[in-house]
């Protein structure tokens, strides 16, 4: 339900900046409100985003050996780290 709701909030938020009584203080305030809070969330998707990339894709191997010269070195250490991984 929240889901839709942010997915639809963008088209609601453009809706309500052309409705809105600008010289009522409580709807500014509202509809600012509204406004921050939806860039806030975005911008907290996007670092937890951020986050989850830097654990996934955060391997050791360029650490362990600077030697490694073709990506098919690269892949193979990284299958084998999976499979060690795994057993």
């Amino acid at each position: 339900m929240l889901q839709k709701l942010f997915k639809w909030l963008p088209l609601i938020l453009l809706i309500f900046l052309f409705i809105i009584d600008r010289h009522n203080p409580l709807h500014v305030a509202l509809y600012i409100t509204i406004l921050l809070t939806y860039s806030g969330i975005l911008v907290l998707k996007i670092l937890y985003a951020k986050e989850l990339w830097h654990k996934e894709f955060d391997h050791k191997i360029y650490d362990d050996n600077g030697k490694l010269e073709k990506l098919s070195d690269v892949k193979e250490k990284m299958f084998s780290s999976e499979s060690n991984q795994k057993n």
